[in-house]
């Protein structure tokens, strides 16, 4: 106590007095959000999604706004796969394009030149979806960098004799466009591609004179340094050059540069002039490792990943849609080469994107209708095209299916084939005719199996001209020279050989749901001018084990399935010749289980009813009119779609007269051809319809608008108009007796 006041003393011993224990603030977990990822990893996750969900994201945040509309790049790599250009998302596909996107540009361009999903008024319609066209077909020319132009194939001849084409204003439209344009070194190259088209297009002219305006367009192009006119300079410069030898030596060290450079038809040209003879002066080693390069250099086209993206697919089904391919290639006479393309890009869009059962067939065809304007002077209309299925799709479905695949295949048509190599094989050594046919015959065989893919192009062509010569027990069948141009020894030929040996000549092919082989390569090279080839009979397996002098062991056992539980149709189309399609056994006695035809015998009146109306079904659903591919068929399209596929007995068969058919002469009696291949199958049909025999016109309209919904898969719509149908017949006959 100090001063009257009283000191107090707090205690501080942990009895009396405690801290107060420290609360710990427990910390909120870290939200991670799309948004929370660096702006690079951002336009990674962005890149490659479909269009529409990119402008759904661009809804979702500011900052995403912000990436979608300041990088081009996120447009440029959005996916438009199975969509359209069409009013709703034409502003979409047109920003895309513009920022740099290869697939819309292309879509765009095909979708305004056929008048396709973007309704334009027929006032100047051919100019002005000329002019879009012409815009958005530069643009691909433009974002096309690693491939050879491509956009002339779809504006080149015939063109429209009457009113407007739109394949001109197209073509005067890039033509003026070059003339404008001030060349620089950026747009150089574009500029050498799009002459390069308008040549292409100028070159498959009759007349003399836009022939020779043609080649001073790849002149122009050659100096941008277009090298695939440069290639074709040389080619036209080649025969006038082959008189003098020093100047012919000369051509020919161009052409080395020119394949130096990455031209595959200059690489092919340069292999071929050094099999056929030491021309480049060079010594015989040398020369022929110019050539061993070219092969050595081929890779394997690996087709098992096919099964991997078309998970409802089998080896079965891609066997069909191959040998129909063959039927449509022998009707119509196209190459080797053509058909060998036209599967190379089915295979490599398989791969790629997925493709419904359903739709098989149209990828096929449209494939087909790309390959020959790409690489023949005739070519495979789209309405024909159309016509080969059936009428199973319509003009702008197959219209839509070129689109997309230019666009997945990145413009890429041309690649190497096992026909490139054959060529190349035979400058090196010739063949007597017969092993000719036999070495082609087999190189197409090679076609219909996936289980070849592991073997490279020019791998196959080596051991298909092997099996070709041991087959007709030629002396000597693989040569020092052949193993030194090729770089393949007879050991390393030996598995391909008896792989190629087992899948053409030994496993069995697959049957449709008639128990018919599909035989159409074979049946393709029991022609005359093959010199019935595909008659010959094969030596045996164990044979060719025994010639090779390997032990034979038992063949792999092949993929294909061959039993006929559960098939139903697949493919079909109107065939050709019956003898160059089908065998004859069991077409007719089975034809009346076909589901897909009309079921009537019409009479002169109503064929010429049904001529008008389907005229009229044709037109409502056709692309553009302005364009000769569609307005010069119209001529045609009367003899190719006025007959429908008609009953006789209890079978369908079609009657249609031999007439000019896209330049092919049809046979009389066409029949439709179906394929088929195992799945699950869809509810049935009525198989025989009663039908008078001569029915009203009415009454065939209903059975085409019939056989539509039995098409479209409404089965059971389908069948209770079918008894309705059938019920009514009834009546009326059981009227007429009394």
């Amino acid at each position: 106590e100090q001063g009257g006041a009283e000191l107090i003393i707090h205690c501080r011993c942990s009895r009396c007095f405690s801290f107060p224990s420290k609360r710990r603030i427990r910390k909120r977990p870290r939200v991670l959000t799309l948004l929370s990822l660096p702006e690079d990893v951002l336009f990674h996750v962005l890149k490659g999604l479909p269009a529409e969900d990119i402008l759904s994201l661009r809804a979702v945040h500011s900052h995403l706004k912000y990436l979608v509309d300041n990088h081009a790049s996120v447009w440029a790599c959005a996916s438009f796969q199975e969509v359209w250009p069409s009013p709703n998302n034409l502003k979409m596909f047109e920003r895309a394009a513009e920022r740099g996107n290869f697939e819309a540009a292309v879509k765009l361009g095909i979708a305004y030149l056929y008048n396709e999903g973007l309704s334009i008024s027929d006032d100047g319609r051919a100019e002005v979806n000329g002019l879009k066209a012409s815009h958005f077909f530069s643009l691909t020319e433009r974002l096309n960098v690693c491939t050879a132009p491509f956009i002339w194939l779809f504006i080149r001849p015939p063109w429209s004799l009457n009113g407007s084409c739109c394949k001109a204003v197209v073509y005067e439209s890039l033509k003026a466009e070059c003339q404008l344009q001030k060349v620089s070194s950026a747009l150089s190259a574009q500029k050498g591609s799009i002459l390069h088209c308008l040549a292409k297009v100028l070159s498959l002219f009759e007349e003399e004179e836009k022939r020779k305006e043609a080649l001073e367009m790849f002149e122009e192009s050659s100096k941008q340094g277009c090298l695939n006119s440069s290639y074709l300079l040389w080619e036209s410069n080649r025969r006038a050059a082959m008189s003098d030898p020093g100047r012919y030596l000369q051509s020919l060290r161009k052409l080395r540069d020119y394949a130096a450079k990455g031209c595959w038809e200059a690489q092919i040209s340069l292999a071929k002039a050094c099999g056929n003879g030491n021309q480049l002066g060079l010594e015989a080693k040398a020369s022929n490792e110019m050539v061993s390069q070219l092969f050595q250099a081929s890779l394997p086209i690996r087709k098992q990943s096919i099964f991997t993206v078309q998970k409802g697919m089998n080896e079965t089904m891609r066997y069909i849609l191959i040998d129909w391919l063959v039927e449509v290639a022998t009707m119509k006479d196209f190459s080797s080469l053509c058909l060998q393309m036209t599967v190379g890009c089915v295979d490599r869009y398989l791969k790629l994107r997925p493709v419904s059962r359903a739709r098989l067939q149209l990828l096929g065809i449209a494939c087909m209708v790309i390959c020959t304007r790409f690489i023949s002077k005739e070519i495979l209309t789209i309405r024909e095209a159309v016509w080969l299925t059936d009428n199973t799709y319509k003009y702008e479905d197959l219209v839509r299916m070129m689109g997309e695949i230019i666009s997945a295949l990145e413009g890429k048509i041309r690649i190497p084939t096992i026909v490139d190599y054959k060529e190349v094989l035979l400058n090196i050594i010739p063949l007597e005719r017969r092993t000719l046919h036999l070495y082609s015959f087999i190189c197409e065989l090679s076609l219909l199996n996936t289980g070849l893919c592991v073997y490279s192009p020019a791998h196959l062509a080596a051991a298909a001209l092997l099996l070709a010569k041991i087959l007709h027990r030629q002396a000597h069948p693989w040569t020092s020279q052949l193993s030194e141009c090729t770089g393949f020894s007879l050991e390393e030929l030996i598995p391909c050989v008896l792989s190629l040996h087992q899948k053409c000549f030994h496993d069995d092919v697959p049957k449709d749901y008639r128990q018919v082989a599909l035989t159409a390569v074979k049946q393709r090279f029991e022609d005359e001018r093959y010199e019935e080839i595909g008659k010959e009979k094969m030596m045996s397996y164990s044979q060719l084990c025994s010639l090779l002098g390997v032990k034979q062991e038992d063949p792999e056992p092949s993929l294909l399935h061959t039993s006929a539980e559960e098939i139903q149709t697949f493919l079909s189309s109107p065939s050709g010749k019956r003898t160059k399609r089908r065998r004859e056994d069991s077409i007719q006695e089975d034809r009346g289980s076909f589901v897909t035809t009309p079921t009537a015998e019409l009479s002169t009146q109503e064929e010429s009813l049904l001529d008008n109306f389907l005229d009229w079904s044709l037109d409502s659903c056709s692309g553009y009119e302005g364009d000769q591919e569609s307005e010069g068929e119209r001529e045609g399209d009367e003899n190719k779609f006025s007959h429908l596929l008609l009953n006789k007995k209890s079978g369908y068969s079609c009657q249609k007269n031999a007439k000019s058919f896209g330049g092919t002469a049809v046979a009389e009696g066409r029949s439709l051809f179906c394929h088929a291949l195992v799945f699950t199958p869809q509810p049935a049909t009525e198989k025989h319809v009663l039908v008078p025999k001569s029915p009203c016109p009415f009454a065939l309209l209903q059975n085409v608008w019939l056989q539509a919904l039995e098409r479209s898969g409404q089965w059971l719509q389908a069948l209770e108009h079918r008894k309705w149908q059938i019920a009514l017949l009834s009546m009326r006959s059981s009227a007429a007796t009394k």
